[in-house]
This record gives C-alpha cells, structure tokens and sequence, in this order.
C-alpha cells in the first residue's frame, strides 16, 4: 500500500464519521457511520434509519404518544 492510498482511505473514513444525517423514523440526527441506509445507488433518495433499533423505536413512539397521535 502506497502513502497515497493509506491518506485516502483515512480521509474517506474520518469523512465519513463527521457526516451526520437525520433518522428518517425518530428524526434523531448521528453519524452516519451509526445509521443504516435505506436504498442504493440507483435511488435517487436514501432514507437514513439508527442503526440501535431498540432506542430508535423508543424516541419514535414516545414522539407519537406526546404529539397525541395513536
């Protein structure tokens, strides 16, 4: 492995740990590397999930429950 390749990898890794997107079920905004994706590359829109499942379901249904929806 070259320094090039090595620099490259490391910039894309901290790149991708300092993105933060929203869950698209609790609304909760992490890092992507602690989401799921939902979709590929031939979507034109990825819709991003927690990838803690548990907790996720839990902020999701104490929302709804507050908002007074059933």
């Amino acid at each position: 492995m070259t320094d090039g390749e090595r620099t490259s990898s490391t910039v894309g890794l901290a790149g991708r740990r300092t993105t933060v997107v929203s869950c698209w079920m609790c609304g909760t905004r992490l890092y992507r590397s602690q989401m799921m994706p939902d979709g590929g590359s031939a979507c034109g829109d990825i819709r991003w999930y927690c990838q803690d499942t548990r907790t996720c379901t839990a902020r999701w249904t104490s929302a709804r429950r507050q908002a007074g929806l059933p």
